[in-house]
């Protein structure tokens, strides 16, 4: 077990200290994967084996397909202007500044791309400005809320990969229990950024019907995949699918040559290769039996607060140090999974872990939508962490306190 410790540590170790913009990220998960099954004595064949595992598995591949055809989905929807005019038809509902600057980037967070808080980064910025909102609670703001739909939302990366990891716990029941965390963060954000702000109004004139309208139609290619899922049990590959063709119909079939390049265009390599490597570390942590059985025997023989706090801190190791929630979630979601705890106590552990690798990967000096707000609106990161101090507070006490509310409601 020592020795496969050690592998832990020099592999993220590697991914840590790699050159950023040296390598994708999605190569550096691989390597960091290949030094910890060398690292850990796995032989060729079994390194071999998880990585074939990734692309004989129909499930990865249907989840890795998923991925990429959301990337895809946000070139589309952003190409033919329609989450523009999604921002717009809210603007024509709400009157408030307040509630269009928490409105606008949840709602361009329902495009679930790498950095798409630089996208939302803009409108944020000019209406905080309106409002003599200081830089820093605009950078705040648009962080907050342009990550509502990591938790709440189907089409959110990590809900797929959550989806395909651990088949057996319910998105939607996942998507229930985060409404709680992310009501208490989004409620902290706006208590320590919006409420003292000027309550100013939108300019321009309104009309809620037509807003209302708007939204019907705009948000149409993301209720689709919800409705299609959630309703009819229909495969999100094929609910992606629909909100795909969905767009060509409503929008791209008068240049069908056109939509087929922005098609061809959202299509990343690059996300493929970071899925590739983002599998190849979790089959070769699972294993990992020495890292596996002692972390049943910790659970086991600690109290329950001390495997929170492991947990707690192995997210914190895996999520600052990458600027990714995928890698905690590929590290330790295997490791509860194999507690083989009843249905409801895992689904409270996922939750918990879910929210940790969040939490880690929000604070991370390396996490892109931070970098990207805070050279869009011209802020340092340290002027932004010494704002974040109370919510930091917040979101590291909320996981503890939620879980064992949970424990004790359900349990």
């Amino acid at each position: 077990m020592t020795r496969e410790f050690i592998a832990m540590a020099a592999a993220f170790g590697f991914l840590v200290f790699c050159p950023k913009g040296k390598l994708w990220i999605g190569f550096s998960l691989l390597i960091t994967g290949a030094i910890l099954g060398l690292c850990a004595g796995h032989s060729p064949a079994l390194m071999a084996e998880n990585f074939v595992k990734i692309v004989t598995t129909p499930a990865t591949m249907k989840t890795i397909a998923v991925v990429i055809q959301v990337g895809i989905l946000s070139a589309l929807m952003k190409h033919y202007g329609i989450l523009a005019k999604l921002v717009d038809a809210f603007k024509q509902i709400f009157s408030s500044a307040k509630a269009v600057i928490m409105i606008l980037p949840a709602a361009i967070g329902i495009l679930s791309v790498p950095g798409g808080a630089g996208i939302s980064s803009p409108f944020v910025d000019e209406l905080g400005a309106s409002m003599d909102l200081p830089v820093p609670r605009r950078a705040a703001v648009n962080l907050t809320f342009r990550h509502m739909a990591y938790f709440l939302f189907p089409t959110s990366t990590p809900i797929i990969l959550m989806s395909n990891i651990a088949p057996q716990i319910s998105t939607y029941r996942l998507i229930a229990m985060n409404v709680a965390f992310i009501f208490c963060m989004e409620l902290t954000s706006y208590l320590l950024y919006l409420r003292t702000a000027p309550s100013g109004a939108v300019s321009g004139t309104r009309s809620r019907l037509r807003g209302l309208a708007g939204i019907a139609v705009y948000m149409s290619p993301i209720y689709i995949v919800i409705a299609l899922n959630a309703l009819l049990g229909v495969p999100m590959y094929l609910c992606l699918a629909s909100s795909l063709l969905l767009v060509l119909i409503g929008w791209g079939r008068r240049d069908i040559g056109e939509y087929g390049r922005v098609f061809w265009k959202g299509f990343s390599f690059k996300t493929f290769v970071t899925m590739l490597g983002i599998y190849y570390i979790q089959n070769t942590v699972r294993s990992l039996t020495g890292i596996m059985t002692g972390f049943q025997t910790l659970f086991v023989s600690a109290s329950g607060f001390s495997v929170l706090l492991v947990i707690a801190a192995a997210a914190l190791l895996f999520g600052l140090t990458t600027g990714l929630s995928y890698v905690p979630l590929g590290v330790l979601i295997p490791l509860v999974l194999g507690l083989n705890l009843p249905p409801m106590e895992e689904l409270i552990y996922c939750v918990y872990v879910y929210t940790w690798s969040f939490v880690s990967y929000f604070f991370s000096p390396l996490h892109l939508c931070q970098v990207l707000t805070l050279e869009q609106m011209g802020c340092e990161i340290k002027t932004l962490d010494r704002n974040y101090l109370p919510l930091m507070a917040e979101m590291a006490v909320a996981p503890f306190v939620i879980f064992y509310i949970y424990r004790a409601i359900f349990l």
